[in-house]
């Protein structure tokens, strides 16, 4: 359960994968699924563990608005992610230690680092001298 990998963006370590987590929907009474979480360079990724249908929920990192780790639970940690297309998702994590490593992964992720200020002279050097 403890996979990780280099971020593309930072790299700084990124949890890949958590398992037995369970996606619940605000909106309606349906029953919460449980699955398997998996972040990507570019992607949230929900799977359910039901062999029959194998319903998946995908999230693109620039589409996340804000992630808010809220309180811990007997049932455990919830991470609420709201999207810039109104779309909400609360995924219940067992351990809270997970559940701080996806929700820092997914701060990282979503807010790529923006690059170094010691670019922009060189940028503009060579705009100025015609990119020789």
């Amino acid at each position: 359960m403890t996979l990780h990998s280099k971020s593309l963006y930072n790299l700084t370590q990124v949890r890949t994968h958590v398992e037995n987590v369970r996606l619940t929907d605000r909106i309606s009474s349906r029953k919460a699924a449980l699955g398997t979480l998996y972040l990507t360079a570019t992607h949230v990724i929900f799977v359910e563990n039901v062999l029959e249908t194998r319903k998946e929920t995908w999230v693109l990192h620039s589409q996340i608005s804000s992630i808010e780790k809220q309180a811990t639970t007997a049932t455990g940690c919830p991470l609420l992610i709201r999207c810039k297309n109104f779309q909400i998702i609360q995924f219940i994590i067992p351990q809270e230690r997970d559940c701080h490593d996806v929700y820092i992964s997914l701060i990282r992720l979503a807010r790529p680092a923006i690059p170094s200020n010691s670019l922009v002279p060189a940028l503009r050097e060579c705009r100025t001298s015609g990119g020789e």
